[in-house]
């Protein structure tokens, strides 16, 4: 985590992957030797001996052979953790803030997830949960900030680009949705008495508390509490799209002419946004699909949304389905 949260310079991203990688491996292990599991490649099916690396040593099982013997192929878990062993191949040393910003929400997960499983194998004793943090960005509280933000996204190398795409695609839309793939949260400051800091914030997990504390603390604007809902999205919207390009990245996914008047259409249908002729409004924000913007007054939508279209619009049945026509190619 030291290597995530460093600021500036000093921050490296490939570090806190590689050495996540490692921690997962070592976890797997650990749960594979507590059960008398050998943990080591045989050169062969009923073979005694081991498979050994140039210095000898016999290899012992990669985090992809743990994972498969772990976790089903649907658990979000796994696909977060296969995520992250794709992603190290795509990491250059130049682009990491543009990765930090485009995986923010899975780097969440990967953390959470491992101390949720370390906990649940080994026990709450073994907690590390006050060592593990991540940093709010000032930067992420401004419209200028968010800005820079959608900036260093579209700064992304294509590979990388590529990479995210083609492996959130390959899942389905509900693991997509998963917090246990991407967790993501929303930080909204509540007014604050005259003598209070504007921004000084009290971190509270809605999750976590009963329908009367819930209440309470909806009501207790002056504390400078800060509620935590999981269904809301990070505050830099990082992420999400207007109606043009979100248009444009369905119809490059689907390879299928797809106009801005198609994607209205369809989220109409779908009861995602705004309906006709209603100005934005933050009431037809779910937080899953479409996000409101106070700071630009409109709405944006989020890949998960889009990822859902293009999964749908891709099959030329479904396609003619929903649009009344038969698919077509783009416009040259």
């Amino acid at each position: 985590m030291d290597f995530y949260n460093r600021p500036g310079e000093r921050q490296s991203y490939a570090d806190f992957v590689v050495h996540m990688h490692l921690a997962w491996q070592n976890l797997l292990h650990a749960q594979f030797l507590r059960k008398g599991t050998n943990i080591y490649f045989r050169t062969g099916k009923g073979n005694r001996l081991y498979k050994r690396d140039k210095h000898g040593q016999k290899q012992s099982w990669d985090l992809q052979t743990c994972l498969d013997l772990s976790y089903k192929e649907s658990n979000p878990i796994r696909a977060n953790v296969e995520f992250f062993i794709g992603l190290r191949n795509s990491i250059e040393h130049r682009f990491e803030r543009s990765l930090v910003i485009a995986t923010a929400a899975h780097a969440h997960a990967y953390v959470i997830n491992f101390e949720a499983e370390l906990t649940r194998l080994f026990g709450v004793q073994e907690s590390l949960a006050d060592e593990l943090r991540f940093p709010v960005f000032i930067q992420s509280l401004s419209p200028e900030g968010m800005d820079e933000q959608r900036a260093l996204r579209r700064g992304l190398p294509l590979e990388a680009k590529t990479y995210i795409s083609e492996f959130e695609a390959s899942i389905p839309i509900t693991m997509r949705q998963d917090p246990r793939f991407e967790y993501r949260i929303q930080l909204q400051p509540l007014r604050g008495v005259k003598d209070e800091a504007d921004l000084a914030f009290k971190f509270i997990n809605a999750k976590e508390l009963s329908e009367e504390e819930l209440a309470e603390a909806m009501a207790a604007g002056k504390t400078g509490k800060v509620l935590i809902f999981e269904k809301l999205k990070a505050s830099g919207f990082d992420d999400e799209m207007l109606p043009a390009n979100a248009a444009k990245a369905v119809q490059e996914q689907t390879k299928f002419r797809f106009s801005v008047n198609d994607f209205t259409k369809l989220r109409h249908r779908d009861g995602v946004g705004p309906k006709a002729g209603q100005a934005p409004s933050a009431s037809f924000a779910d937080g899953t699909n479409c996000i409101y913007s106070t700071a630009h007054k409109n709405h944006v939508y989020t890949k998960a949304y889009i990822a859902s279209l293009i999964e749908e619009l891709s099959d030329p049945q479904k396609h003619e389905k929903a649009l009344s026509r038969t698919p077509e190619p783009p416009p040259s």
